[in-house]
C-alpha cells in the first residue's frame, strides 16, 4: 500500500519510520530517524510488507491507497537488471551486446515520468549499478537549473530530501523553459550531450553495462513528438517506457517498428500523480535557482 502526502507550500513536514520497511520513490526510509520533507513536496511512502509511519506537522493532503502500479514498475526494473547483467557478461566481445539498457521515459505532462526515473535509478543503484541519469526536461528538470539538459551518474539511491547528487553533472545550457523557441539548438545540445556520454561509455565498460535512464518533457504532440523521436535516435534508446497515454504508445511503436532492438512498453501511470498548473511550475523553476 501507499501513503500519499502533499506538503504545504510554506511549511515542512517530518516523516519517521516507526516499524517495518518503506520507501519513497525507490529509496528506503531509514529506521527511526526523522526526515524533513521540504515545502511543496508531493511524496508517496510505499511499503511492500507493511510499515508504521509517523508524520509530524500539517500536510495539505494525505491518504492511503492500495491501487498502485509499483508491482509493474519493479517488474520493469527486474527486466532492466537482467539486461544489465547480460551486458556485463558480454564485456570484451560484441560492442552492441555489452551495451546495457538505454531507457527513455516518455508521456504527457504530469504522468509521473521523473518519479519513475528516480525509482528505476535508485533500485539499480541499490544493486550496485551506476546508471547514468539524463534529464532532457528543460522546464522541470531535476539535476541542474531550469533551461538545461544534463546528465549525471547515479552511484547510490537518490536522497529523499536532497534529490539528485550534483558532484559530477554534465550540463548544457539552452536558456529557455520550452524547446519551441529554438528547436535546432535544443537538438544540437542533445547531440552534444549524447556524444560526450558515448565517449565516456567507450572508456568505461561498467557504465556502459549500467546504461542510462532518460527523462523527457511532457510535450508529446507536434514538434514535441518530433523531438521525442530525435531523442530516441540521438541517445540510441533501446527501451521506451510510455506512461499514461495509449495514443502516444501506438504512435511510437509504429514509428520505431523498422528499427531493430527497440522495445516500446506501455505502463500505467500512478493515480497519485498530482496535476501542476503553469503557476506552480513557474514557482518550482524559481525555487531551483538559489
Amino acid at each position: 500500500s501507499e501513503l500519499r502526502v502533499e506538503v504545504l507550500p510554506d511549511a515542512t513536514l517530518r516523516v519517521r519510520l516507526v516499524s517495518g520497511t518503506a520507501e519513497i520513490f525507490g529509496t528506503e526510509l531509514p529506521p527511526e530517524g526523522w526526515l524533513t520533507i521540504p515545502p511543496r513536496s508531493k511524496i508517496a511512502i510505499f511499503t511492500w510488507h507493511g510499515a508504521t509511519v509517523e508524520l509530524d506537522g500539517v500536510s495539505e493532503s494525505e491518504y492511503t491507497s492500495d491501487e498502485t502500479p509499483m508491482v509493474i514498475y519493479v517488474n520493469t526494473h527486474a527486466i532492466l537488471d537482467a539486461r544489465r547483467a547480460r551486458a556485463r557478461a558480454a564485456q570484451g566481445g560484441d560492442l552492441e551486446a555489452s551495451q546495457g539498457p538505454r531507457v527513455i521515459v516518455v508521456g504527457p505532462t504530469d504522468s509521473g515520468k521523473s518519479t519513475l526515473c528516480k525509482m528505476l535509478l535508485s533500485w539499480a543503484a541499490k544493486l550496485g549499478w551506476k546508471p547514468t541519469y539524463v534529464d532532457l526536461d528543460i522546464g522541470q528538470g531535476s539535476i541542474t537549473i531550469p533551461g538545461c539538459i544534463s546528465a549525471t551518474p547515479i552511484e547510490k539511491p537518490i536522497d529523499i530530501v536532497d534529490g539528485i547528487p550534483l558532484e559530477m553533472p554534465l550540463a548544457y545550457f539552452y536558456g529557455h523553459p520550452n524547446p519551441s523557441i529554438n528547436p535546432d539548438v535544443y537538438k544540437a545540445l542533445m547531440r552534444e550531450l549524447a556524444q560526450t556520454l558515448e565517449t565516456q561509455f567507450s572508456g568505461n565498460a561498467e557504465s556502459r553495462a549500467a546504461g542510462m535512464v532518460i527523462n523527457t518533457m511532457g510535450w508529446v504532440e507536434g514538434l514535441g513528438y518530433e523531438l521525442l523521436l530525435n531523442a530516441i535516435d540521438i541517445f540510441k534508446a533501446n527501451v521506451v517506457l510510455v506512461l499514461g497515454q495509449e495514443k502516444l504508445w501506438k504512435m511510437l511503436k509504429d514509428a520505431v517498428q523498422s528499427k531493430p532492438n527497440i522495445d516500446v512498453v506501455k505502463l500505467h501511470k500512478s493515480e497519485g500523480v498530482v496535476l501542476r498548473n503553469s503557476k506552480y511550475r513557474q514557482k518550482t523553476r524559481s525555487f531551483r535557482i538559489k
